[in-house]
């Protein structure tokens, strides 16, 4: 059997799974705002509705950790077979760690209090300003690149 069956029937197995969960999520929140009186989701405790959210965040977290591990030993395998491109794969992610950096200099955090009374912290917020910024830096990039292979491609013709 190829493995892009075996990945299909995996990649099903894990589909109808998180459908069913969250299914019983659904029904059970269902369940429970109608027994407390609520109308919205975040307005039940948090002790109740935490056994709802568990198996469909556990299951996240699995797949999260299979895909980090499988693109790992995919990058790692495909280094193996061609050392060469160990250089540009090192001058990718020093690009991107030189992007990161850049973003977290030019961001700048503050406290903030939610209307809940969440207190989310300056640290928190300086990172969350830095992927801003470090997404527009890279949106920049891509749109330039683009705009320079569209120009080169018509000069060529």
């Amino acid at each position: 059997m190829k493995i892009s069956k075996i990945i299909s029937y995996v990649v099903l197995a894990v589909g109808l799974l998180s459908g069913v969960l969250l299914y019983i999520m659904n029904g059970g929140f269902s369940d429970l705002m109608t027994e407390a009186g609520a109308t919205e989701a975040r307005e039940l405790p948090l002790a109740q509705s935490t056994a709802l959210v568990s198996p469909l965040y556990n299951l996240a977290l699995v797949v999260i950790g299979v895909l980090l591990l499988v693109t790992l030993i995919t990058i790692i395998g495909g280094l193996v077979k061609n050392p060469s491109s160990l250089v540009k794969t090192l001058i990718g992610a020093g690009a991107f760690l030189v992007v990161v950096g850049v973003s977290f200099a030019l961001s700048k955090g503050k406290e903030v209090i939610t209307r809940d009374g969440v207190v989310i912290t300056e640290g928190t917020t300086r990172w969350v300003e830095a992927g801003i910024i470090a997404f527009y830096i890279f949106a920049a990039v891509a749109v330039g690149a683009m705009l320079v292979a569209g120009i080169k491609k018509s000069i060529s013709n």
